[in-house]
């Protein structure tokens, strides 16, 4: 009988020791469960979030996005900036294809190389749902999920701006044509021969020249100019030049006061980056006397009997100190001399390449035509103008 209590007291213990511990095991098993119930909405949360930003970025961006499918190049996904720019609702972009949309026959070619390469950019044209062309800049990304390749495409409409540059290259192309029409001509006559040459290194140029004859036709006077900078707003500058010299040859005074009046004029207007080269002549036929005034341009050349070469002059330039160092240089010259004013996109090209050891100044027309062929056939970075006079 006690052998039996025993057992019972025993067996009674050892359900008391194991209900204790497969308590504290299903307790500590449910915080485990508890734990990783929360990690899982932990998780959800931020794939929710992750999914969320997506999804706003996708609705929000300025730019047109459709994702393709890189197999049959059919929209999957569109945003609203997509539909907005192409003219589609919602149900009628899903599974139209990219050449459903696209003008350039090259689109899929793009597509290809970003499948190739990781991206691809281009401008391409594209026809809205309304008939209507448009231009695009257009990039495609390669992406992958769930073992699939799919393609990313941005779409951002620049029609406006394509339309602007082509009116502004259009307006930039007639004023170039404008500004080389203001040049003076080539001239030959019983005391003098002129010939000129002119290359923007744009469609118009920081360059200009001019010549005319005054006090009754006994002095030739002219000018070089070369304003800094190759846009429409350096060769508005020449055309301001221009038209204060114009009303400087009909001043009664010395040359280097005319140079003098006009740098305190355009010191009025030249904004802090603007400045401008100038050399400006007056030859008189009766004296046989050039006059030169340099202010910036650094060099000429001359074939006479004094010189024969490169001539360095010195000044400073136009539109940057209100009193110029500048001096008149006066030149004897007789029948045969020749003179050629440069710009320094001849100066750059001539100290490149030098002058050929054959080149003889005194052949004018030779050497007028070796300037020319200079400035066409060679690499420039800067405009590059001549005006080359012979007394004859």
């Amino acid at each position: 009988m006690d052998s039996i209590n025993m057992l019972v007291v025993f067996l009674l213990i050892l359900c008391v020791i194991t209900s204790g511990w497969l308590y504290k095991r299903n307790r500590h098993m449910a915080r485990l469960v508890e734990q990783q119930l929360q990690e899982t909405v932990r998780q959800a949360e931020v794939f929710n979030a992750r999914n969320e930003r997506y999804r706003a970025l996708l609705r929000q961006s300025s730019d047109g996005i459709i994702v393709l499918d890189a197999e049959t190049w059919r929209i999957q996904e569109a945003n609203d900036q997509f539909r907005q720019i192409m003219g589609f609702e919602e149900a009628e972009v899903v599974w139209l294809h990219i050449k459903d949309l696209a003008i350039s026959a090259d689109i899929v070619a793009d597509l290809e190389e970003a499948l190739a390469t990781g991206e691809s950019r281009s401008q391409r044209n594209f026809r809205r749902k309304d008939g209507h062309g448009i231009t695009v800049e257009f990039s495609a990304t390669q992406i992958s999920y769930r073992d699939q390749q799919a393609i990313v495409a941005t779409f951002r409409d620049i029609t406006e701006y394509v339309r602007l540059q082509e009116a502004l290259k259009k307006d930039i192309k007639t004023a170039g044509q404008v500004q080389r029409s203001l040049l003076p001509a080539d001239l030959d006559t019983g005391q003098v021969s002129i010939r000129t040459v002119f290359e923007p290194y744009h469609m118009v140029s920081g360059d200009f020249f001019h010549y005319t004859f005054i006090k009754g036709g006994h002095v030739l006077a002219g000018y070089m100019i070369d304003v800094a900078g190759h846009g429409l707003g350096t060769a508005l500058q020449t055309a301001a030049l221009n038209v204060l010299m114009q009303e400087a040859y009909l001043m009664e005074i010395p040359l280097v006061d005319k140079v003098r009046w006009i740098n305190q004029t355009v010191m009025r207007y030249f904004t802090e980056e603007t400045f401008a080269a100038m050399l400006c002549f007056e030859l008189d036929f009766d004296s046989r006397i050039l006059t030169l005034v340099p202010a910036g341009i650094t060099g000429f050349f001359v074939a006479s009997e004094t010189s024969n070469g490169l001539v360095k002059t010195a000044g400073s330039l136009l539109g940057i100190i209100p009193e110029l160092d500048i001096t008149e240089v006066q030149m004897p010259v007789r029948a045969g001399d020749t003179i050629y004013f440069v710009t320094d996109g001849i100066l750059d090209l001539v100290e490149v390449n030098g002058l050929p050891e054959d080149l003889d100044l005194r052949d004018f027309d030779s050497t007028a035509n070796w300037f020319d062929l200079l400035i066409k056939a060679s690499r420039r970075w800067d405009d590059a103008s001549g005006l080359f006079i012979k007394l004859n």
